[in-house]
C-alpha cells in the first residue's frame, strides 16, 4: 500500500478510534495496513451520520461510498485516501470492495428517524457489525476460527461495540442522533430532547446500568476467548480487553457522561494491550 494513504488511515484511527488505533500499532507488519485501511474505513462510516447538518447529506456520502466501492477497480483514482487505501489492500488479498456494502448499510442505521424499538434490537445490531468485523479480519489475517471460537469473539466485540456506543452518545446526541433503545427510554422516563440539549435527567443513568450490566452479562455468558492458536486475530480483539476500564469508569460515582470524559489513559490502555498481546487469552 502507498505509504501516504497507509499513514492517512493510521491518522483518522488515532483521532477518532484510538483504542483501535493502539492495536494497530502491535499488528505484525504483514496486514498492518490491510487492517488499518479497514477499519479507518469503518470509522468513516460512523462518523458520517453525526458530521453532516442534514440528514440527506449523510444518505449521499453513504450512496457516494456504496458506488465507488462497488464500482473500484484495482487500478485507477478512487477519489478518496481510505478508498484507495481499501483498493490497495484487497485487491490482493481477493476480496472485492463491494463485500463492505453491508458494513455501509448497518452504519447508515444510525440515520433513521426512529431509536431501536428495544435494547435487545440494539445488541443484535452491534452483534451483526461485529460478525462483520471479525469477517473481515480473518479474511485479512488468514485464520479461520472455529464455530464455538467466533461466536466467542463475536459476542466479545459485540459487547464492546454497544459500551463504545454509549460512549459516543453525548456526541451523537449533539447531532441529534440517539442509540438508546425506546423500551429503556419509556421504562426510565426519558425525553430525547433531554439528551439533545446535553441535560440527562436522573433516569438516564439507570438506563446506562442497565445497557453495561447487559453487556457484562452477554460477555460473562459466552466465556473467555483462547486466542493462543489463532495469534493471527489477537491485535484485532484488544480493544475488547478495555471493557472492565469503561465499564468501571461510567460508574464511577458523581461521573456524567455529558460533562465528564469517558477516556481512560493511553498507557493504562497500552499496558493491558501488552499483557494480552502475550498470553492470547481473553478473559470475559
Amino acid at each position: 500500500m502507498n505509504q501516504d494513504r497507509f499513514h492517512y488511515c493510521l491518522d483518522q484511527l488515532k483521532r477518532f478510534d484510538h483504542d483501535r488505533y493502539l492495536a494497530i500499532l502491535l499488528t505484525p507488519d504483514s496486514y498492518r495496513a490491510a487492517l488499518a485501511a479497514f477499519y479507518a474505513f469503518d470509522v468513516e462510516m460512523t462518523r458520517i451520520p453525526t458530521t453532516v447538518s442534514e440528514h440527506m447529506l449523510a444518505d449521499i456520502r453513504f450512496q457516494w461510498w456504496r458506488e465507488t466501492l462497488d464500482a473500484m477497480a484495482p487500478i485507477g483514482d478512487a477519489g478518496h485516501e481510505i478508498a484507495a487505501a481499501i483498493g490497495d489492500s484487497f485487491f490482493d488479498l481477493g476480496i472485492a470492495p463491494s463485500e463492505l456494502l453491508p458494513l455501509i448499510d448497518l452504519r447508515a442505521r444510525d440515520l433513521a428517524d426512529e431509536p431501536f424499538a428495544t435494547l435487545t434490537e440494539l445488541v443484535d445490531h452491534q452483534r451483526q457489525i461485529a460478525a462483520l468485523h471479525l469477517s473481515f479480519a480473518g479474511r485479512i489475517t488468514g485464520e479461520v476460527l472455529n464455530e464455538t471460537t467466533a461466536e466467542t469473539a463475536t459476542t466479545h466485540l459485540s459487547s464492546y461495540g454497544l459500551i463504545n456506543q454509549l460512549r459516543r452518545l453525548p456526541h451523537d446526541s449533539a447531532s441529534s442522533q440517539l442509540c438508546l433503545p425506546l423500551d429503556l427510554m419509556g421504562k426510565y422516563d426519558i425525553d430525547p430532547h433531554d439528551l439533545f440539549q446535553g441535560l440527562p435527567k436522573q433516569g438516564f443513568n439507570r438506563v446506562l446500568e442497565e445497557i453495561l450490566g447487559h453487556a457484562e452479562e452477554l460477555t460473562s455468558e459466552a466465556g473467555d476467548l483462547d486466542l493462543r492458536t489463532h495469534t493471527a486475530l489477537v491485535s484485532t480483539m484488544l480493544p475488547t480487553i478495555l471493557r472492565s476500564l469503561y465499564i468501571a469508569k461510567l460508574r464511577m460515582p458523581g461521573v456524567d457522561l455529558f460533562r465528564h470524559s469517558s477516556e481512560i489513559p493511553a498507557f493504562r490502555r497500552q499496558l493491558r494491550y501488552m499483557r494480552v498481546r502475550w498470553s492470547r487469552q481473553f478473559q470475559a
